[in-house]
């Protein structure tokens, strides 16, 4: 009876905003209840992933669905909750004093992605939405970053107003809010009467792709990224983008009745966020910019897969891409923060200074772009594969040239901060810079534990031939993940 109320995952979101609350009160310990919520999540999301028994339904104020509110737990949620948690705990450890004046945000923010995820009601899945936007106003703006601050406010105001008003057109043709009851009634819709269920699902989309960062709905990105700190630019590309993307891949596979039309106009959307963001990170010489724009490109690519009914490939690349951009943009925000600079030209060399910090670094970036023996390249080519058998050629071509520019960009990176010297010139420890980096010690411990479970998740799968080109490889994860 404990363990079923321990693992609840209703805990996930109710313990955040409790301590929430009490920070309210106890402003002096705010940033002790926020570690502890944090790490009460943690263990939520371990003792859940242990206990999962298959899909379940929680049903809250005693009303079955598709009355009432509910929340799904099923594998896609399932590895959602546990990655957020992880990601969210590891962002706070990071990020140090920036975590300070905004605890009480911070927790809100935490209950809210974990609603995205688990809900499975579309009015509630807004609400969720609302609640984290509002939180990711606050702490943007705390660096004095109050023009793109507004700037992300108004947008995404129209982008949730947009989004509500879609599943208020859809409301008025299903008489549901619930997401499989939708889903299940789709099924039996009568194909004739896809072209009723266009605008609602443009609008929708829509909504979403401002919070998923897809062109040109994302224009707010690059000025709040473009000089976020450790905290601010980890949370947006990580923990927010995992649960924005994760509840789009939801709406699309449940109630997403797409003609061709809509089809294409969607797909375009999608590969044109990729193609557009990877030239534009090849072009840029600041370090957090590249980073911003390489996020913005995966947000892309996923999208795509989950156009295309790829759910698997689009969650495996997903993953891939907010563990390494954790890493990435938190090294990034330190240089930024205590060099004084990211610029990649005045960073020559850096990691022979803080070698762990370089590793970690640069297992991400391969990881990434997609080399062999690390996790991202499992991920591409699952999504490869998966377009392939799906008859489609023209994509998975766009996608390995935007792999190819991405590599070429972050080799670039690389080789710069590697080595002390120009082009063409040796490296020497004579040229290196005065670098000095405060608690590059946890950075680098954090990093190379990413790079571990990078590399780990990268060779496990190549050692089953089977599971490796397999598309259940989402069950290969869910069993590590149970047997934690």
């Amino acid at each position: 009876m404990l363990m079923d109320i321990l693992s609840n995952p209703v805990l996930l979101i109710a313990v955040p905003l409790l301590f929430a609350f009490l920070a309210v009160f106890l402003k002096k310990i705010d940033k002790v209840l926020l570690g502890a919520a944090a790490v009460l999540n943690i263990a939520g999301a371990a003792l859940i992933a242990v206990l999962y028994e298959g899909t379940k339904i929680i049903e809250l104020g005693g009303f079955k669905p598709p009355f009432g509110i509910s929340l799904v737990l099923d594998d896609y949620s399932l590895i959602g909750i546990v990655l957020l948690n992880v990601i969210f705990g590891l962002i706070l450890l990071l990020s140090g004093k920036h975590v300070q004046k905004y605890a009480m945000v911070l927790l809100v923010a935490l209950a809210a992605l974990n609603g995205v995820i688990l809900t499975g009601d579309l009015f509630n899945l807004f609400v969720f939405l609302e609640i984290a936007a509002i939180a990711a106003y606050i702490f943007t703006a705390m660096d004095k970053g109050f023009k793109h601050s507004f700037n992300y406010l108004v947008v995404g105001t129209l982008g949730s107003g947009l989004f509500l008003f879609g599943i208020i057109l859809l409301y008025n043709v299903f008489g549901s809010l619930n997401m499989f009851d939708i889903q299940e009634k789709l099924s039996q819709a009568n194909p004739a009467d896809s072209g009723a269920l266009a605008l609602p699902l443009v609008m929708m989309f829509t909504g979403l792709s401002v919070e998923a960062k897809l062109m040109p709905f994302g224009g707010w990105v690059k000025g709040v990224l473009k000089k976020a700190n450790t905290l601010v630019g980890a949370l947006i590309v990580s923990a927010y983008a995992l649960a924005v993307l994760l509840a789009l891949g939801r709406v699309i596979s449940t109630v997403f009745f797409m003609s061709g039309a809509v089809r294409i106009a969607f797909t375009a959307v999608a590969a044109g966020t990729l193609v557009f963001a990877e030239a534009s990170a090849f072009s840029r010489k600041n370090l957090r910019e590249v980073l911003l724009f390489s996020s913005v490109a995966q947000s892309g690519l996923v999208a795509l897969l989950f156009l295309y009914g790829l759910t698997v490939p689009a969650v495996l690349v997903l993953a891939g891409n907010v563990v390494s951009k954790l890493v990435l943009f938190t090294v990034a925000g330190k240089f930024a923060h205590d060099l004084g600079t990211d610029d990649i030209g005045d960073l020559k060399g850096v990691f022979i200074k803080f070698p762990l910090v370089g590793v970690g670094f640069t297992a991400s970036a391969m990881s990434l772009i997609g080399l062999p023996l690390f996790f991202g390249f499992v991920a591409k080519i699952n999504a490869l594969v998966g377009l392939f058998d799906a008859g489609n050629v023209w994509l998975p071509i766009i996608i390995l040239v935007m792999a190819v520019v991405e590599g070429a960009y972050f080799v670039r990176i690389l080789t710069t901060l590697w080595n002390t010297g120009d082009e063409g010139e040796l490296s020497s420890k004579d040229k290196l810079k005065t670098f000095k980096l405060n608690g590059s010690a946890v950075v680098g411990a954090v990093s190379v534990a990413v790079a571990v479970v990078i590399v780990a998740l990268g060779v496990l799968p190549i050692l089953n031939i089977k599971q490796f080109f397999s598309v259940d490889f989402m069950t290969f994860i869910g069993q590590l993940l149970g047997g934690m």
